[in-house]
């Protein structure tokens, strides 16, 4: 019997963790298919080649010219440089027999793309923000399927089946060793600082400042590997705990009792901070290309009533209106039930077919949701038999004690009636 030929899967995309993430997120989720074999392609130099390696993900490197909406000289030769690279991409695609690419966007992602288009290869893109950046409006006109995490026009027109609306990629690592859903209410408000690297100082710095009038918050703050030179500065507070870096694994720890976030307005992020019911203080990056992180944070402000901050305009103040404002805010569950579901469009989509989703991890998580829910629910019925049983209880102390009161008042009474014909007799007789 012939042996089936493997399909080969290029991911690509990087520079970020919220991009890294959802490709790493896309790759775990479909690698359980032994037809399916992957390669990553990015620039060596970077993160993901580390990440690649440490899920032993063949990694190809590809240069290319980064395309600047400004002037700048390089702007004049560079593009001979991907012109360059589109060759290397049609070697690569042709050596390790690429039959999809799967592709967050941004530069280095367009040379690959386009040999695939060239040589007639599935191209399938997933656009993070509400503004699609310049490399992904170009690969849009040669991709298979484009996938958005935001809902738009294109989404919504019926006739147009090329763009899709998912939703965002969501690592499934942040879910491990979630088995417990019930959130345990705080003594005081719980606010997690989770601004990344990309001009956080401003937001660390005001932090700092609102930190000392705020003593009924308790503050965590992550501050990455740019911002770690603020770790002591933060650690004079004893409501205050900070981490230079926490891995997906363990970051639900800390989510899962999170009342309200402090955050950029990276989309993976805040999608993150939705699926556990944070609500978000939204303080959108201004140098951020087309201005995406306003329009995120204009989506999350009217779908989950996300509050947007200035980050030029009275910071500082704005910060602790809004903490003393939701002082007594406390999150009450989480909000995981759609969590695989852009996965779950992806693959269907990159497979070529609609596949009934009855992979383990879903069933496993599906039945533990379940098994949650049904505890909660028992606990709650035997919170309200026990409380009814209770009630029940003092009702009848109560009527017991009225009864034996009227029974004592009775036999008082017939006493005095009895002592009272008692005389009457001995009176009548001496008569």
């Amino acid at each position: 019997m012939k042996k089936e030929k493997k399909t080969t899967i290029a991911l690509t995309w990087g520079a970020t963790w919220g991009h890294i993430f959802p490709l790493l997120s896309a790759y775990n989720f479909l690698k359980e298919d032994e037809n399916l074999d992957f390669v990553w392609v990015w620039e060596e130099e970077w993160l993901e080649f580390d990440i690649a390696m440490e899920n032993n993900i063949k990694f190809l490197d590809i240069p290319a010219w980064k395309l600047r909406r400004y002037f700048d000289w390089r702007n004049f030769f560079e593009p001979l440089k991907n012109l360059t690279w589109i060759f290397f991409g049609i070697y690569f695609i042709l050596r390790y027999r690429i039959k999809v690419i799967f592709s967050k966007g941004w530069y280095v992602a367009l040379p690959l793309c386009i040999a695939g288009f060239l040589l007639r290869r599935k191209i399938y893109i997933h656009e993070s923000d509400t503004v699609s950046g310049l490399a992904n409006r170009i690969i849009w006109k040669m991709a298979t399927k484009v996938f958005y995490t935001f809902p738009n026009e294109k989404t919504e027109d019926i006739n147009n089946q090329k763009h899709i609306f998912t939703g965002q990629i969501l690592n499934p690592e942040i879910l491990t060793g979630i088995r417990n859903m019930k959130v345990e209410e705080n003594m005081f408000l719980n606010v997690i600082v989770i601004a990344w690297s990309q001009g956080s100082t401003r937001i660390f710095e005001n932090v700092l400042k609102v930190i000392p009038k705020l003593d009924f918050v308790d503050f965590t703050v992550i501050l990455w590997e740019k911002n770690t030179h603020f770790k002591k500065s933060f650690e004079k507070y004893d409501n205050v705990r900070t981490f230079d870096f926490i891995s997906q694994k363990d970051l639900w720890k800390i989510l899962k009792q999170t009342d309200i976030a402090i955050t950029r307005a990276w989309a993976t992020t805040l999608w993150e901070l939705a699926m556990f019911w944070i609500h978000s203080l939204i303080i959108p990056l201004t140098e951020s290309a087309w201005n995406h992180q306003m329009a995120n944070a204009e989506f999350f402000h009217n779908k989950f009533w996300s509050d947007i901050l200035d980050e030029n305009n009275n910071l500082e103040k704005n910060i602790l209106e809004k903490l003393t404002k939701y002082k007594n805010l406390r999150k009450a569950w989480l909000n995981l039930n759609d969590f695989f579901r852009p996965l779950e469009i992806i693959e269907s989509e990159i497979l070529w077919k609609n596949i009934d989703y009855k992979k383990e991890k879903i069933e496993q998580f599906e039945k533990d949701m379940a098994e949650i829910n049904r505890a909660d629910a028992l606990e709650k019925l035997k919170k309200l038999e026990n409380e009814r049983l209770a009630r029940n209880k003092e009702t009848s102390k109560k009527i017991e004690q009225e009864n034996t009161e009227k029974e004592k008042q009775e036999n008082e009474f017939k006493i005095e009636e009895i002592s009272q014909a008692k005389t009457n007799f001995q009176t009548f007789s001496i008569r």
